[in-house]
């Protein structure tokens, strides 16, 4: 199952001709042979065909979340009114997406991230003979498998395997020497189950046992009950995590060289879950799959407030949602990590059409999901949901959610057909959920963008200048690696417009080697070498 094709949009070729002078010298990487480097950013660099460093977050909103208050068909709003009028959200107050759709009043930061086009809304998704239970639902979801196959894998973790074959012998090491994934939560979910049901990730149990662990003071088995067989039970449990034990050194020290710059909201769990995942992702894991949650979306009762429907649990919930979300993508795009994650929201099932005497909504089955980031195709698939052509009162599926996940191997992760259909059991139509250049953009392309000239002086002995021309406006980092790939400086993040640039970096207590200097922008990436002596 493994995919051979740059998933990064970078090649042995393109590397060769981007860095041509910066590497005309009269050594390798300093004098010293490639293999005795392996830090992320330069394995990364010369192992472009097996690795890729797209991150894949994971926000799953257990219970089922009501999607015709989430994502309102203002095109049919008294068709909606007249289903649910004890819950239906005044038309006035909706956060309009286009004249036809809009958004809960309450997810202020998604209508945000909307303006600037980095939301992917999916309508209708769901999948054929769908079940409302809350444990078979989600076993459907998280396995990838149909409704009447009882798979014990999980799709991501099928998927996971295929990359990295007989995980975990031989794990972590010089190719992976971080989780392949993480969950935050007590125990690692079906999705991330490989092929011979073994966690393909490690659990994170929750964000004060992450403090607790990046801050040195964590003593295992401290919290154990005192009742014999219940300390025996959850002894037992934690040792099937004995993995996530061996990562508890890179994870400490990836946490130790960043730090969140975003402000997150308060008194938000998942907003926890995800400054979190922010910092780990900035210190430079190479972790490919984190999974957080947020329970709650079991709204049969009390969704609204009586007095005003615009407020209550459910707006409360999509409020938490809505503005974790917010800050983590601002979070991300400041610690200059935006371009290479992507998050994506689901839940186990929608809720039916017409409301109850409760306040609230019973299982129902489609509902939308959401893509967030800068590499996503910002824009609708699918169209409002017919509120009139109904099948038992349920909304009918637009999208199976295989496709959607087809959609994010083939786009995001670079997986071929093949792949996919192993993962998936079957071929699924994909949808556009990823921007086209994401991951394969070749020279041609990025060269309408940007350019990245060959630092000069180099070798440096005190001060050098780095170049580049942007032919557009976009958002740019600029990062300085040492020889084992930890971040040195970062000398540019933020946006900028077209023109051409020029940053001076004095290399004054730097000790003598092989640096490299990468250049973020547009979703693409160059880096190039550059030798300081003494």
């Amino acid at each position: 199952m493994k995919n051979n094709t740059p998933k990064n949009g970078i090649n042995r070729r393109s590397f060769i001709a981007r860095t041509t002078g910066a590497l005309a010298l009269p050594m390798i990487m300093n004098g010293l042979p490639l293999q005795a480097f392996d830090g992320p950013a330069l394995h990364d660099l010369f192992n472009v065909e097996t690795e890729s460093d797209h991150v894949l977050v994971l926000i799953q909103l257990n219970g089922g979340n009501d999607g015709l208050n989430t994502v309102i068909p203002l095109s049919e709003y008294g068709t909606y009114k007249g289903l649910r009028s004890n819950i239906a959200i005044p038309e006035d107050k909706v956060l309009k997406l286009r004249d036809d759709v809009g958004i809960h009043p309450a997810m202020t930061g998604v209508h945000q991230l909307w303006n600037q086009k980095k939301v992917n809304l999916v309508q209708g998704v769901t999948y054929p003979n769908p079940n409302l239970s809350h444990f078979r639902s989600t076993d459907v979801w998280m396995s990838g498998s149909a409704s009447n196959v009882n798979e014990t894998t999980g799709w991501l973790g099928r998927y996971l395997n295929g990359e990295y074959p007989n995980y975990p012998e031989g794990y972590p090491n010089s190719t992976m020497p971080d989780p392949i994934a993480i969950q935050m939560s007590a125990v690692v979910s079906l999705s991330l189950t490989g092929l011979n049901h073994q966690s393909m990730g490690i659990a994170l149990q929750d964000p004060e046992s992450f403090y607790r662990l990046v801050s040195g003071s964590d003593e295992p088995g401290s919290d154990l009950p005192s009742g014999r067989y219940a300390a025996e039970n959850i002894t037992y449990v934690r040792g099937v995590q004995t993995k996530a034990m061996q990562f508890s050194t890179v994870i400490k020290a990836a946490a130790d060289k960043a730090q969140n710059i975003e402000t997150y909201p308060t008194a938000n769990r998942l907003a926890d879950q995800l400054k979190i995942v922010a910092r780990l992702i900035a210190g430079g894991l190479k972790t490919r799959v984190y999974v957080v949650q947020m329970n709650g979306f079991d709204t049969h009762a009390s969704q609204v407030d009586a007095s005003d429907s615009a407020i209550g649990a459910h707006a409360g919930l999509l409020t938490q949602v809505s503005d974790a979300v917010s800050a983590f993508q601002k979070d991300i795009e400041a610690l200059g990590v935006g371009e290479r994650v992507v998050s994506m929201t689901f839940s186990e099932f929608g809720r039916r059409v017409a409301s109850n005497q409760s306040l609230g909504t019973d299982h129902g089955t489609a509902a939308p999901l959401f893509f967030f980031g800068i590499p996503v195709q910002d824009g609708i698939l699918g169209t409002n949901p017919s509120l009139t052509d109904l099948d038992n009162g349920n909304l009918k599926m637009q999208h199976d959610f295989r496709q959607i996940y087809a959609s994010v191997l083939e786009q995001w992760f670079g997986a071929e057909p093949a792949v996919i259909r192993n993962v998936l059991f079957e071929d699924f139509k994909t949808v556009r959920v990823i921007k086209s250049s994401t991951t394969s953009v070749d020279d041609s392309q990025t060269a309408e963008t940007f350019k990245f000239d060959p630092i000069a002086p180099n070798p440096v002995r005190t001060e050098t200048k780095i170049r580049y021309t942007l032919n557009v406006s976009q958002h740019v980092t600029l990062d300085v690696y040492d020889s084992i790939g930890f971040h040195v400086a970062t000398l540019v993040n933020g946006e900028q417009t077209a023109g051409d640039y020029q940053q001076a970096f004095v290399v004054n207590g730097l000790p003598s080697g092989t640096y490299m200097v990468q250049l973020r922008a547009n979703g693409d990436r160059r880096m190039q070498a550059m030798v300081v002596v003494r």
